[in-house]
This record gives structure tokens, sequence and C-alpha cells, in this order.
């Protein structure tokens, strides 16, 4: 009996395991044995007997499982970016995965979400759209999801957050955990467009001689539409009109220096912050050519995405004829719109 209480007292002083305020020893034993990948054509299963299993011990930063599967996991990737392009992206988020040091031929599957995961859960699929389910695959290496240059999730929802995070797996029993989530939100689509001028008094017209306005009709043009937009041109009366003397110097497409008699317009300057915002055909010509600007809607300038500061000038050019009667009382009705391609 004397025996029995000494080695009860010795194992009582071993009941508090050794641990700090972050981690806590659950053991000193050694698993007794297992199965090393048991296989099906449908399942496969590692694991170990005799150790805790799937308890985890956890803080605010850090979460802890024991057993030697554990310590086959892949490491726990980050989304190292998450934008909509200084608010570009309407209906898109840029992303970029942090590897965390994983091998090359991990694979990575991306969650997101709009309410951070509380109850609106989703995936991204292999082809960068938003899904409800997670398939195998949904599993792309780094490489695939665009490497450090990231790729573009589409399809989402203008003016609305989205929340995203990731997780690793490097061969069979190392799916890691989710890790940090990041938040970005869309923006809304817009079209800022404006036009300023005041009447233009082209003043008198030389019989077989080409004036130009004094002044261009100048415009500014922004879009975040994925597809860009276009401004255009046409006027009222087809050409310059004299009421007085039922009389039109009809518009023309060409060059006044060549042509009888003719009006139109010609884009003199184009200019942008970010973006392609370039003239068209035929008011991209130069000198004296010109485009007609007749009641038919039409293309002056175009942005092929989305556009920051666009700018544009515009000039009008006239040339009479000696057979067209005098008067003071020529006039024309321009009318520039602007739209783009969302």
């Amino acid at each position: 009996m004397g025996s029995l209480r000494l080695l009860l007292s010795g194992l009582l002083l071993f009941a508090a395991l050794p641990g700090t305020t972050n981690y806590m020893l659950d053991g000193y034993g050694f698993g007794s044995g297992g199965t090393a990948n048991s296989t099906t054509s449908n399942y496969a299963l590692e694991g170990t007997s005799g150790e805790l299993s799937g308890q985890t011990s956890s803080t605010a930063t850090y979460s802890v499982k024991p057993g030697f599967v554990e310590t086959e996991q892949a490491n726990v990737p980050k989304i190292s970016s998450l934008n909509n392009a200084s608010g570009v992206y309407y209906n898109k988020l840029h992303f970029v995965i942090d590897e965390q040091n994983n091998p090359s031929d991990a694979l990575y599957a991306l969650s997101i979400s709009t309410d951070n995961f509380v109850s609106n859960v989703n995936y991204v699929k292999s082809d960068l759209t938003v899904g409800a389910s997670l398939t195998l695959a949904d599993y792309k290496t780094y490489t695939n999801w665009g490497g450090a240059s990231g790729a573009n999730i589409v399809g989402l929802s203008p003016n609305t957050t989205y929340y995203l995070r990731a997780k690793a797996t490097q061969g069979k029993f190392t799916e890691s955990g989710y890790g940090p989530v990041m938040s970005a939100t869309t923006a809304n689509p817009s079209l800022s467009f404006s036009v300023t001028t005041s009447p233009i008094n082209i003043g008198s017209l030389i019989a077989g001689t080409v004036v130009d306005a004094p002044s261009t009709v100048d415009i500014t043009f922004a879009t975040n539409a994925s597809s860009g937009g276009d401004v255009y041109i046409n006027g009222k009366n087809t050409g310059l009109f004299s009421l007085s003397k039922t009389a039109t110097i009809t518009s023309a497409t060409g060059d006044l220096s060549v042509l009888s008699r003719g009006f139109g317009a010609r884009v003199t300057a184009t200019g942008s912050t970010s973006g392609s915002f370039a003239s068209v055909s035929p008011y991209n010509g130069v000198s004296n050519n010109v485009g007609l600007t007749d009641t038919v809607i039409r293309r002056i300038i175009t942005a092929t995405g989305p556009i920051v500061g666009g700018t544009g000038s515009v000039l009008l050019k006239a040339k009479s004829a000696s057979t067209d009667p005098a008067s003071t009382d020529y006039t024309e009705t321009i009318t520039m719109l602007a739209s783009d391609s969302f």
C-alpha cells in the first residue's frame, strides 16, 4: 500500500502538462499504429491511432491541430492584393495570391462572399466567374491563377463589397484551411461628358477659299465601361443654311482644297490621362480634309476601353462657291453626343 501511494503521488507530478498562454502540450504519448494511404477507386485514407485527432488549439491569431496528418498540410496561402483598379472596375476585381512558399505544383481554391462568409459563401470557378459549388476543376496552380500578375474575377455586381480568401493543397491529405480575408468594393458604372464652346462666327466666306472657324469645339470624356465609348456628331441643316435665300452650302467629306464647296468638321487634337481616345475616319484627316455633318449621327472620336481624362478638339471648316447666293444668315446647329459600352 505504501508503494502504491508513492506511485500515485509520482503520477500527480505530471497532471499539469507544459503550456503557455498560446500553446498547450496535450500528452507525452506516441501513436500506436495507423494506415498509410489506403485507397479505393473513390477514396483515400491516411491516419494514425492512439493520439488526439481533430481537436484544435487556437488563439485569435493561430490554430494548431495535433497528429501526423496535420504536419503534411500545405502552407496556408494569403490574398496579397484585391482591388478595383482605382475605381475603374464595376463588374470585376483584380486579385493576386501569396503562395506562402508552397511548391510549384500546389493547387489553390478561392472562396468569395458579400457578407464576410457569414451566410453568403461562393467560389471562384476555373473560368474566373463566381459559382455556388467548388469542384476539383476549380483548384488551379499559382501560375494558372495569373502568377505574380494575378487575374480578374468577373461577373460581379456594381457598388458591392466582396471578401476573398484562399486555401492550398499539394497532393493527397494536404489541404490547408482558408487564409486571411481581404476585401474590395466594385465601382458604379460611370460616364462623364462635356462640350465647351460658344456660338461660333466663321465670318465672311470668300468664294473658292477655305475658311476656318476662329475657335474649336472642345470636349471632355471619361468612362469606366469595359468596352469604352464613343463621341458622335451631327448637323441639323446638313450644311450652312440660309433661310432668307433658301440655300445650303452642303456638308461634305473630302479635301475642301479640292472640292468646289462644302462644310465639315475635323478633329485637331485628342488626349487622355489613361486609355486610348482617338478620332476616326473621316474626321481624322489633316489640313483641309473634313468629315460631313448631316442629320445622321456619326462617330467622330472613340475609346476602346476605360478612359480617364479624355479630351478632344473639333474644328469646323467651310468653303463657298461663286454660285452660292450672298447672305448674312448662313447657319448650322451642331450636336455632339456620347455613349459608352458596358
